[in-house]
């Protein structure tokens, strides 16, 4: 997957730079003019919101911390927002400690004109949410029915109102009015302790009558959660998190409690899962059947078995036992993560940029065009020269048995 970078703005250059250039420092001159700040309160603010940043949000898709300092006069100001009370606090002594005089203005999310609705249900088979507010903006990830989202403000335009939101897995990204609906805790509660149907098919609808000619309601796709409302002969009655019902056949879905209850996580059963979504699309930022990224192919393979991954290959890379790589691969297991990307070279650190799962014999497979099986052996027809050459880490995600 990638970095969020655009989704929230560093605002240390210039803004730091401009307010510190006339911050007081041992008290204003005889001729009234302002003494240049010492270089070290210079350099120690900006370094000391930094330090906060990395212990509240190391990692810009995963935490919100967007601290500046403004000047207003001779007065400087701590800006910006933050997603705990904690953050802002530490922050503000950090700076303080510095011997600068500043003015809290930190804001503090969930926004307020939110009110109690800071929570939020994805009500689209699949909603799309993106690094910014706007259609034309990159797929960050994607929220399948039934998922619950943190909400944490709205957007500036009151036409197209978007929401920035965090998913269950940390992930930030803006989901769009209509793609999911506003709720209170304890309307999510209530949703995730109701009767609740997870979709098995990969591609089925909802009707407004229990017949198959019958208008739809809404399509629904592996994985969506749906609420059982009644059963009507080969039907389940259903609502959507929105409110709107209708009829889902029994065959596309099943109790979600039981199914997760009957979750086998072994690595026959990962690869039999992998292999059913062979030539499905690669989709940048998705993560659903319709198509899927590096990532959000191997979390919902191993969803599917039980296991709950973080949605970005960087973060995979560091779940799990590492599995040491030798010239034969001779270490590594069926279900396996195999990470790939540049290895560490002038002073850059590696950086990992794919990921796929191994099934055994140096073949792997993961979503690359599209869900497809390659070999690590320079010999074989199938063999992925460019994954041969990136090949960085391994880890081990399933359980010995």
């Amino acid at each position: 997957m990638h970095s969020v970078n655009a989704l929230k703005r560093n605002w240390f250059p210039g803004l730091v730079a401009a307010a510190l250039a006339v911050m007081p420092c041992g008290g204003a001159q005889l001729d009234g003019s302002v003494p240049k700040p010492e270089p070290d309160r210079r350099l120690a603010i900006p370094h000391a919101i930094l330090e906060v940043k990395q212990k509240y949000a190391p990692d810009k898709r995963l935490g919100i911390f967007e601290v500046g300092v403004q000047r207003h006069g001779l007065e400087l100001m701590l800006t910006g927002e933050v997603d705990c009370a904690e953050a802002r606090i530490e922050t503000v002594r950090a700076v303080e400690r510095t011997g600068a005089k500043v003015t809290d203005r930190i804001k503090v999310l969930p926004d307020e004109k939110l009110g109690d609705q800071t929570w939020g249900i994805s009500c689209l088979s699949v909603a799309s949410g993106r690094l910014l507010p706007d259609h034309k903006a990159e797929l960050g990830t994607q929220v399948l029915m039934g998922n619950v989202v943190r909400v944490w403000k709205p957007s500036t335009n009151a036409v197209f109102r978007w929401y920035l939101t965090q998913s269950a897995d940390g992930y930030l990204s803006w989901l769009q009015k209509g793609t999911f609906v506003r709720c209170t805790r304890a309307q999510v509660d209530a949703w995730n302790q109701g009767p609740l149907l997870i979709v098995t098919a990969f591609d089925e609808r909802i009707l407004e009558q229990p017949q198959a000619d019958a208008q739809p309601v809404s399509d629904v796709v592996l994985c969506d959660l749906v609420r059982k409302t009644a059963e009507q002969g080969d039907w389940y009655q259903v609502e959507l998190p929105d409110g709107r019902a209708g009829f889902l056949p029994k065959p596309a879905a099943t109790d979600f409690g039981a199914w997760k209850q009957a979750r086998q996580p072994t690595a026959e059963n990962i690869e039999r899962t992998a292999r059913t979504f062979l030539g499905r699309p690669y989709l940048w930022g998705a993560n659903s059947p319709k198509g899927f990224d590096c990532s959000g192919f191997t979390k919902t393979v191993f969803f599917i078995n039980g296991i709950d991954l973080q949605r970005d290959s960087s973060k995979q890379a560091d779940e799990g036992t590492a599995v040491p790589l030798d010239g034969d691969l001779s270490q590594l297991k069926k279900g396996d993560l195999l990470f790939f990307g540049p290895r560490a070279r002038r002073g850059k650190p590696e950086r990992v940029v794919h990921v796929g799962i191994y099934l055994g014999d140096k073949l792997f497979i993961h979503s690359s065009e599209r869900v497809r099986i390659n070999s690590l052996d320079p010999q074989s027809p199938i063999r992925d020269e460019n994954r041969i050459r990136t090949l960085l880490r391994a880890r081990r995600i399933l359980p010995d048995r």
